[in-house]
C-alpha cells in the first residue's frame, strides 16, 4: 500500500534576507528603540510594533530609553518650518542660477545608467477601462520595447484579474546592457524558489534601490551571479522559479559582461559609501538638494536627508546597522555610483498609493521612504504571487527597439509573431527616433483582432527648445497667481523676493497650469505624426483608457486642458515625486 502523500509547502530553503532584525521580513513598522552596537556587541531593536506618534515607539518606556539617541533626530533643523536653504542663510545667489537669473536643472554624476524609472509605474493593461470581464479568460501578449526598470511590468501583471485563467506572454526588452542585467538580477531574486514571497520581495526591493545590503542579501546576490555566469550555448538563460510562471533571458555572454563585472568586484563598503556620497551628497550640489528640500514638508525633508545619507530604502526608524555590504548592482566595478544625483525612487511610484500602503502597515505619512518601502514590497508580493499562480511567460531581450519588429516578423522571437500584441509600450523612444518611425515599425505588430489593443508612447522632450517658463508670469492676473500659488502651497507674497525658494517653486510649477494643447498639436503636425498614423490605418485616442494624457489629468477625459488638482495632489505628484507636467502620453489604436 502506497504511503500517503505529504502536503506540499511553499519552497523555503534559505532565511535571513529580510530588512528587519536578524534578517526577518517586516509586516509592520517596528518600534524605533534601537541599541546601537559597539565593536563587540550586536545592535538590537525592539521587535514590537511601533504605535506611538513620535518616530513610532511601542511604548513610553521604549521612547524614554531611546531618547538620548532620538533627540538629535527630533530636534533636527529640517523639522523646523522656518528652515531655509544655505544660499538664503549666506545671502548669495544659488549655484543653479546662471546668466539671466533663470533656474537650471542640470544632473550630476556618471553618464546616466537609467536603473530607476522617473515616471510613476503604469498598468499598461488597465483592464477595467478596456477588455473588462472578457479579459478574465483572454490570452494576452504584451511588449515593453524599452522597458527601463521593472515597475511597469510589475504594475501590468498586477492589473490582471484576480481569477485570470488565460495565458500571458510578455516581451521585456531594453537596449541598455546595464538595465537588462539589473532587471534580470532583480527578477531572479523576486521570483526565486529559495525564499518565501515576502522575503523575496524585500530582497528584490533592496537590490533595486539600496546602496548597501545585509550579509545574507549579499550572499544571495552572489548566488544569482553564479547562475548568470553560466550562459548555455543556446544563449537562453532559464531563471529558476516555482509555480506556473516562467522567465527566460535571450542574451549573449557579452550582453551580461558589464553586470557580471560589477558583481565580481571586490571593493569594500567604505569605498561604495564614498562613491555614493561623492554623487548624492556632493558639496557642489548642495543648492540643488536644498531647492528640492525647501519645497518639502518638514518630515519629508528629514526623510529625504536621511535617505541621501544612508542610501538604504527603509522605514525611518529601522536599524540598518546590519547593512554592511555594498550592493554591487548599483556601482561600477571600481565602486563608482552609477546613478545621477537627480534620481529618486519616489519618482517611479504613485505616492498617493504609497501613503495608503504605509498607513496599512503602521507608517506615519511623514515617513516618506517608509511608505514607499511597504508600497513597493506590496506590489512585488502581488506580482510574485500572480507569477506563481498564473500562466505567465516573460522573455527578456537586449535589442534596439527598432529592429525587434523585423526579428518578430522573421520568426526569431517565438512565441511572438506579427500582429500579436495587445499592448505595446514604447516609453519615450519617440523623443529620439520620431513618432513616425515608431508607428512605421510597431503598428504592424498590434493585434487588430482585439479592439482594445493599443500602442503607448510618452514624449518628454517635445518642448525642449521652448522659451523659459518664467515668461508665463507675464500677463497673469493677480487672482490667477494667488490661486496657483495656493495649490502649490506657496505664500504669494514671497514670490517677488529675489532668489527666494518660493519664487523658484512658483516659476517651476507654472507649466502645470499651462494649456499646451495647441502647441502639442502643432508639434504633431511638424513631425508628420498624423500622416504616419493615417497611413497605417491607426488613430490617436482622444479619450485615454490606459494612462492620462498628462500628469495630474484624469483618465477617460477628453476636455481637460490643464490638470484639476488640489493642493495635496499637486504636492504628491509634482513636488514630492517630481513628475514633469510637460511630459505627454499618447495612445494609438487601429482605425479599422
Amino acid at each position: 500500500m502506497a504511503s500517503p502523500t505529504a502536503p506540499t509547502k511553499e519552497p523555503f530553503k534559505a532565511k535571513g534576507v529580510g530588512s528587519g532584525p536578524d534578517g526577518q521580513s517586516m509586516s509592520r513598522l517596528l518600534c524605533a528603540n534601537i541599541t546601537i552596537s559597539d565593536t563587540t556587541t550586536p545592535s538590537t531593536q525592539c521587535n514590537k510594533a511601533g504605535t506611538m506618534a513620535c518616530s513610532k515607539y511601542c511604548s513610553k518606556e521604549c521612547q524614554t530609553l531611546h531618547w538620548k539617541k532620538h533627540r538629535s533626530t527630533c530636534k533636527s533643523p529640517y523639522l523646523n518650518k522656518a528652515w531655509q536653504p544655505a544660499w538664503i542663510m549666506e545671502n548669495r545667489a544659488p549655484d543653479f542660477v546662471v546668466g539671466s537669473d533663470e533656474p537650471t536643472h542640470t544632473s550630476f554624476g556618471l553618464p546616466a545608467a537609467y536603473l530607476w524609472g522617473n515616471i510613476p509605474a503604469i498598468d499598461c493593461l488597465n483592464i477595467v477601462h478596456n477588455e473588462g470581464q472578457i479579459g478574465l479568460h483572454q490570452d494576452f501578449k504584451f511588449c515593453f520595447a524599452a522597458s527601463g526598470d521593472i515597475r511597469n511590468l510589475v504594475s501590468t501583471v498586477n492589473g490582471l484579474p484576480d481569477q485570470y485563467s488565460g495565458n500571458c506572454q510578455i516581451l521585456f526588452n531594453d537596449l541598455n546592457p546595464l538595465v537588462v542585467g539589473h532587471n534580470l538580477v532583480v527578477l531572479s531574486a523576486l521570483l526565486s524558489p529559495e525564499y518565501s514571497i515576502e522575503d523575496a520581495a524585500e530582497l528584490a526591493l533592496n537590490l533595486m534601490y539600496s546602496t548597501t545590503l545585509t550579509p545574507s542579501m549579499s550572499s544571495s546576490l552572489s548566488q544569482i551571479k553564479q547562475h548568470l555566469s553560466n550562459i548555455p550555448p543556446s544563449q537562453i538563460i532559464d531563471v529558476p522559479t516555482t509555480g506556473k510562471g516562467s522567465i527566460q533571458a535571450l542574451v549573449r555572454p557579452q550582453d551580461l559582461e558589464s553586470t557580471l563585472g560589477m558583481l565580481r568586484s571586490s571593493y569594500d563598503v567604505r569605498k561604495a559609501r564614498q562613491g555614493y556620497h561623492n554623487i548624492m551628497l556632493s558639496p557642489e550640489r548642495k543648492d540643488y538638494r536644498d531647492r528640492y528640500m525647501a519645497a518639502l514638508k518638514p518630515g519629508h525633508r528629514l526623510g529625504f536627508s536621511k535617505f541621501r545619507e544612508s542610501g538604504v530604502l527603509a522605514p525611518f526608524s529601522l536599524d540598518i546597522s546590519d547593512f554592511t555590504e555594498p550592493n554591487r548592482l548599483l556601482f561600477s566595478p571600481q565602486g563608482y555610483w552609477l546613478l545621477r544625483d537627480s534620481e529618486n525612487p519616489l519618482s517611479g511610484w504613485n505616492f498617493a498609493a504609497a501613503k495608503k500602503s504605509g498607513h496599512a502597515h503602521g507608517v506615519d505619512e511623514a515617513d516618506v521612504y517608509g511608505n514607499l518601502f511597504f508600497h513597493i514590497k506590496g506590489e512585488f508580493i502581488k506580482f510574485a504571487t500572480r507569477f506563481r499562480k498564473f500562466d505567465i511567460g516573460i522573455t527578456l531581450t537586449l535589442f534596439d527597439a527598432c529592429v525587434i519588429p523585423q526579428g518578430i516578423t522573421d520568426g526569431l522571437l517565438p512565441p511572438f509573431h506579427k500582429s500579436c500584441f495587445d499592448r505595446i509600450e514604447t516609453s519615450n523612444i519617440a523623443d529620439y527616433v520620431t513618432i513616425p518611425r515608431i508607428i512605421d515599425d510597431w503598428s504592424p505588430m498590434l493585434n487588430r483582432k482585439n479592439k482594445n489593443a493599443s500602442l503607448l508612447m510618452s514624449l518628454m522632450n517635445w518642448r525642449q527648445n521652448e522659451e523659459p517658463d518664467i515668461g508665463l508670469m507675464r500677463g497673469m492676473d493677480k487672482r490667477t497667481m494667488q490661486h496657483n500659488a495656493s495649490i502649490m502651497g506657496i505664500d504669494i507674497a514671497l514670490v517677488g523676493q529675489k532668489y527666494s525658494p518660493s519664487m523658484f517653486q512658483f516659476v517651476e510649477g507654472l507649466p502645470v497650469f499651462k494649456d499646451d494643447t495647441q502647441k502639442f498639436q502643432a508639434y504633431l503636425q511638424k513631425t508628420e505624426a498624423l500622416k504616419a498614423v493615417a497611413s497605417h490605418s491607426m488613430r490617436i485616442r482622444t479619450k485615454h483608457r490606459i494612462h492620462p494624457k498628462r500628469a495630474g489629468f484624469a483618465i477617460l477625459k477628453t476636455s481637460e486642458t490643464i490638470p484639476k488638482v488640489n493642493a495635496e495632489e499637486y504636492y504628491d505628484t509634482f513636488t514630492l515625486s517630481g513628475s514633469r507636467s510637460t511630459t505627454r502620453f499618447m495612445e494609438f489604436e487601429a482605425s479599422i
